[in-house]
């Protein structure tokens, strides 16, 4: 008997381009899923892989730098939102396919303003889809979708196994780009031993020599711990990593608790904890991240889907 190959692609903004890597990956084994699960930017990457617009997408991502990222975006305050990005998605409508028409098994997650449920969407756009599942609250407007406000789907299901199962998967693969959350841990206290400062001066030959470095070592470093003491002491949150860091922490979480009711086969956890949101120019760095972490698994992953 075939088993069904679930592919679960979880939220993480521009950390989303670990998912490429994850597809990649699976490529490069040999292996195709037969229902994709997407959440987010999963549900973008996944949305966009299933319609033939991955390339023109990297393609359009790779120019959005940290800092002129929303440049590409309309800004209007409406429907809950400060930035519309229809006009983005629009650009790629040529592409567009119905997700029963579709040659794998497909579908998103969104979170309903009105009740606070999630929503799972298997049928309509593609396109309409992952528009919803990936609306930012506050940041992207909400998403009127077959006659609900919805907004990002990270809210209930970060990497929603939970739908691959009911699109009928034996065999799921998820992958959570929360899981190393980017904590503030600058504020942490210092570390219990800090190296010392390699000195590079000629050494000091004999015995005396030998321990008027050692002791020159030990005050650099007892040096250093107080010096990061007192910048941590004196340092204080911004108001931006504190957001990135507050949602990072509550999609850790969530996603850690939905775990554990929705139990993938293979739970993949790349430490993302270094991606900034709109990082979106990193896209190597975080593709051969997502690589790596599918291939480490291949040996399991083949082995299941024999069985």
């Amino acid at each position: 008997m075939t088993k069904t190959f679930g592919l679960v692609l979880g939220s993480g903004a521009a950390r989303g381009w670990a998912h490429v890597g994850v597809l990649k990956g699976l490529e490069e084994i040999g292996v195709k899923p037969d229902i994709i699960a997407g959440c987010s930017v999963g549900a973008l990457v996944g949305g966009a892989h299933l319609i033939g617009a991955l390339d023109a997408f990297e393609m359009w991502a790779q120019e959005l730098k940290p800092l002129s990222a929303l440049e590409r975006f309309t800004l209007k305050v409406r429907r809950g939102g400060l930035i519309d990005v229809a006009p983005a998605f629009e650009a790629f409508r040529e592409y567009d396919k119905n997700i029963e028409d579709l040659s794998i098994k497909f579908g998103t997650v969104a979170a309903d303003l009105a009740t606070g449920e999630e929503v799972p969407i298997t049928t309509g756009s593609v396109i309409d889809a992952v528009r919803a599942s990936s609306a930012i609250p506050v940041v992207f407007h909400a998403v009127r979708h077959q006659g609900r406000w919805l907004v990002d789907g990270a809210l209930a299901n970060p990497a929603p196994t939970s739908l691959a199962r009911a699109l009928g998967a034996d065999v799921v693969l998820s992958v959570d780009l929360n899981a190393v959350p980017r904590v503030l841990d600058r504020f942490d206290a210092p570390p219990a031993s800090v190296p010392a400062v390699i000195d590079s001066s000629p050494a000091r030959p004999g015995v005396a020599g030998a321990v008027e470095r050692l002791i020159e070592d030990t005050q650099a470093a007892i040096r250093r711990q107080f010096e990061l003491a007192k910048a941590r002491a004196d340092a204080s949150p911004h108001l931006f990593e504190t957001a990135f860091a507050a949602a990072d922490i509550h999609q850790m979480h969530l996603a850690r608790a939905r775990a554990q009711i929705d139990q993938p086969n293979i739970l993949l956890r790349p430490d993302m904890r270094d991606a900034l949101p709109t990082a979106f120019d990193r896209a190597d760095d975080f593709i051969e991240a997502g690589r790596s972490a599918l291939l480490a698994e291949r040996e399991r992953l083949e082995t299941l889907l024999a069985d």
